[in-house]
Formats: C-alpha cells, structure tokens, sequence
C-alpha cells in the first residue's frame, strides 16, 4: 500500500511539473519553466528514494542495506546537480555567456567528485568491526558453551578486537586450526575471560558510601 502511494505521490509531482513547464512555454514565463523542471526532478528523485527505502529496509535494516540505499541516494543527488549543471552549461554556450558556461561546468565537475567520493567511502562502511560483525562473534562465543568451552562473551569479543585487526585475520585464524593459532587464542581466552568473570576493570566501578 505505502509503494503504491508512493509511486502515485511521485507520477502526479513529474506530472504536475510536466504541465509547468509546457505553460510556461505557452505564456514564454522562464521562471515558471525553472519551477516546474525543479518539481519534475524533485518528484523523480524524492520517489525514487522513498521507494528504496522501502524496498531495502525490510523487517531487518541490515548493514549491506545501508550501503545499498545510500549509494543508490547519492547517485540521485548527483545525478540531479549533475543534470543542472549540464542545462547551465547547454543554455550559457547557446547564448554565448562564458560566465553561465564556467558556472555550469563546475556544477557537473563538484557533483561528479562529491558524488564518487561519497560512494567511495560508503563502500568501506562494511569494513572493519562493524556492530553486525562483533554480533557474530558474540554468536560464536555463546556457541562454544556447547562444545564445552564456557567463556565471558562480552570480554571475549572485547578480547578479538584487540587481538585481529580485521574479523577477516579473526575468520582465518579460527577456521585454520593447522597454524595453531585457534588452539593458542582459546587457550588465552580460558584464563583471561572465564565464565562468570566480570566484563570490566574493578577500578574502574566507583565506591559509594551508605549515610548508614
């Protein structure tokens, strides 16, 4: 029903810009031609993203979601700068006005960079400890209990991050056991995180004084 709703929302807001724009021809208005181009791509644009939104989210926002949804946003905003850019540059080089040209060329040039640069650093959002990734290993450590190595979880992730750089070191050195690494870190784990040790440095836990 919301998808529905969305996409009617955005095919009456280019409409409507549509008909802008052709009676702002019809009446030779410039500026009503700039409004109706401005509500066709704000209508596009604004449908486009509320229904990947949508489509992405789902029940459970994950993280390969985010990045998806964020990509496909920037691309939209600099595809709409972009697009401005390229009309400024069109209509200063028919009436041969270089400061409309050099105008609307660094439009497409800044949106172009800010755009790559945006995607480029959403791209490596998934890198590194990301809360989905200590999850796992919060996962993995709660299922060690069954294989009869009981250990503090939260001290136990705390623990991996500190020890591998990257969840990709961490995944090789527990599913290769021939190095011996899995074997040396477990072992670690049974005297550093314990079942049933506290998850935090005791002085770091303040002492109050009872009035009694």
């Amino acid at each position: 029903m919301k998808l529905l709703a969305v996409i009617l929302l955005s095919i009456a807001g280019m409409y409507l810009g549509y008909k802008l724009r052709k009676s702002s021809k019809d009446n030779d208005n410039q500026r009503f031609s700039i409004y109706g181009g401005l509500t066709f791509l704000s209508a596009l644009v604004g449908g486009l993203s509320i229904l990947s939104f949508l489509l992405l989210k789902g029940d459970e926002w994950s993280i390969e979601s985010k990045m998806t949804f964020k990509m496909i946003l920037f691309g939209l905003i600099g595809f709409t700068f972009a697009f401005l850019g390229l009309r400024l540059l069109m209509n200063g080089r028919k009436e041969h006005n270089k400061l409309a040209q050099i105008a609307g060329m660094t439009w497409v040039l800044v949106a172009l960079f800010a755009t790559g640069l945006m995607i480029t650093r959403n791209s490596k959002m998934n890198d590194g400890w990301t809360s989905e990734k200590q999850a796992q290993v919060m996962s993995s450590c709660e299922g060690m209990a069954d294989q009869g190595n009981s250990l503090n979880c939260p001290c136990y992730v705390r623990e991996v991050m500190t020890t591998f750089k990257t969840p990709e070191d961490y995944n090789n050195a527990m599913e290769n056991e021939s190095t011996g690494k899995k074997a040396d870190f477990l072992a670690k784990m049974t005297e550093d995180c314990p079942c049933g040790a506290t998850s935090y440095d005791e002085s770091e836990v303040e002492t109050v004084e009872l009035p009694f």
